[in-house]
């Protein structure tokens, strides 16, 4: 069995239902051909390089599966058919894979994102008890020195004190 990685660009004037209807075909066609999806991931609306059927943006799906040739084959030939995907792209990742390690290894990755997810009422429970604690105020502090905008008002009136002295002078 080897792995294969697909890069899909669908339409992006299709609604969400037509896009997701596409999406479930392509993923039941590995499905049913005996192949195992690794990877899927929706990589959203981008702006293409160049037109493609006249459309200057594109719905981006990335799958990664294994499976046999005859599975790519099919594959794409539903994508070259179905009008609603406007370019495609299958590339051989591995040529021998044993599906029972990717298996576990989508097992284990799924385990660690659960574990890394932290539960949503210890955060509630934490943004609460930050609301609730009275304000820190702390008094303003005092300086002596003049802030950005005087200094400015000083040294104009400072230039403006010199030039009417300089006129009063030659006259």
């Amino acid at each position: 069995m080897r792995m294969y990685e697909t890069t899909v660009i669908v339409n992006p004037a299709l609604s969400q239902e037509e896009r997701q209807s596409l999406l479930d075909k392509l993923t039941n066609l590995i499905s049913d051909a005996q192949g195992l999806l690794v990877k899927f991931d929706e990589w959203g609306e981008k702006r293409l390089a160049y037109e493609i059927k006249k459309e200057t943006r594109g719905y981006y799906v990335l799958m990664e599966f294994c499976g046999g040739g005859s599975l790519v084959k099919e594959l794409e030939r539903n994508l070259r058919l179905d009008d609603r995907a406007l370019k495609y792209m299958t590339v051989c990742i591995d040529k021998e894979v044993d599906p029972e390690r990717v298996k576990a290894e989508i097992e284990a990755a799924a385990k660690e994102e659960e574990e890394s997810k932290p539960e949503p009422v210890q955060e509630v429970a934490a943004v609460q008890a930050q609301e609730d604690a009275p304000p820190e105020e702390t008094p303003p502090e005092e300086t002596s020195e003049p802030t950005t905008g005087e200094t400015e008002v000083q040294e104009n009136h400072a230039q403006s004190s010199e030039k009417e002295e300089a006129a009063n002078g030659s006259v």
